[in-house]
C-alpha cells in the first residue's frame, strides 16, 4: 500500500532529508523522482510512503553510496531513537532519492493488511473483501491531525496521471464539508 502517516510522528525528518540532499547532492539519482511526496504549495513532504511489511529489496541498493549515507545522515540526527524514522518513510525517501521509479515494484494483487490498513486485491482466490487501491491511504493519521493532506492519495500521486478518473460532478472540498475524508470520488481501475 501507498498511505499517508501521521506527520507527528517524525516531525524532524524532512527537515533532515533536505539537509542530506544539499549536502550530498552529487549522489542523489539523476532521474529521482520527489514530486510525488512533496506538496505543491508548500514543497514539503506529504508523508506518503510505501507501506506493507512485505518488501523484496536489493542490499547492493541498501548498501550502495547514496542510502547509506542517508541512513548514516538520518542517525546522526538520532530521529531512528528520539522520533519514529520508521522503516516505512525511510525505505520510500530512499527509493524515490536514488532510484527510477521504473525499478519499484509495486504488487498490486498481493493482499496485505496492517491493523485496520488493508489491500485486498480483487481475486477470486482471496477469500477477504475487495477494497479500492487507495481505500485504507489515511488510516494511520486520525482525521483531527492538524497535518495538511496531500490533493490525493498517496498511490495515485505515485503512479500519477489519470490512471483512475474522478467521478463527474465529484468535489473534493464538497465530501470533505460533509464530513468525508476527500478521497472517495474516484472510479475503481481494475
Amino acid at each position: 500500500m501507498a498511505i499517508l502517516d501521521d506527520a507527528r510522528s517524525f516531525p524532524s525528518l524532512w527537515s533532515t532529508t533536505i539537509e542530506f540532499i544539499s549536502t550530498y547532492a552529487h549522489l542523489v539519482h539523476p532521474s529521482a523522482e520527489l514530486d510525488w511526496l512533496l506538496s505543491p504549495t508548500t514543497g514539503d513532504y506529504n508523508n506518503c510512503q510505501f507501506f506493507s511489511n512485505f518488501e523484496i529489496g536489493s542490499l547492493n541498493f541498501f548498501r550502495s553510496a547514496g542510502p547509506e549515507a542517508y541512513f548514516q545522515h538520518l542517525d546522526m540526527y538520532g530521529g531512528f531513537y528520539y522520533e519514529r524514522y520508521g522503516d516505512a518513510p525511510i525505505h520510500t525517501l530512499a527509493m524515490a532519492l536514488f532510484a527510477k521509479k521504473s525499478e519499484v515494484w509495486f504488487f498490486r494483487d498481493v493482499g496485505y493488511q496492517h491493523d485496520s490498513a488493508r489491500h485486498c486485491p480483487r481475486r477470486q482466490e482471496c477469500s477477504c473483501e475487495p477494497t479500492d487501491l487507495d481505500e485504507n491511504f489515511y488510516k494511520l493519521v486520525p482525521m483531527e491531525s492538524p497535518q495538511n493532506k496531500p490533493e490525493d492519495t498517496c498511490i495515485r500521486l505515485w503512479l500519477g496521471g489519470e490512471w483512475m478518473e474522478k467521478k463527474q460532478g465529484w468535489d473534493q472540498e464538497a465530501e470533505r464539508m460533509m464530513g468525508g475524508d476527500g478521497y472517495g470520488g474516484y472510479v475503481l481501475s481494475e
